[in-house]
């Protein structure tokens, strides 16, 4: 128990901030949607769902049967979401 956030935070720490870090920065105003992998062994869904908790954060939206990249897996369901997104961002 345990290691998938710890394989998470390695990778992150690595790559630049945390998504947390990024999202608690008072500069970032723009909406944000996060779509994300139920079945991605790398990163915790509770984690993930947690990401509700900023402001700037409208919604988390979990993609079942789906893993860790999912517009390469499932675009038929990421691209809809997508373009949803921009038209709301740019009404």
């Amino acid at each position: 128990e345990g290691s998938a956030e710890a394989v998470f935070d390695t990778l992150s720490y690595s790559a630049g901030p945390l998504p947390e870090q990024q999202l608690a920065d008072e500069k970032l105003k723009a909406p944000v949607w996060v779509c994300f992998g139920e079945k991605d062994p790398w990163t915790p869904p509770k984690r993930v769902l947690a990401l509700e908790r900023f402001a700037s954060v409208e919604r988390v939206i979990p993609l079942s049967q789906v893993g860790h990249c999912p517009m390469d897996e499932s675009p038929g369901v990421v691209n809809p979401i997508i373009v949803d997104f921009v038209k709301k961002v740019s009404a």
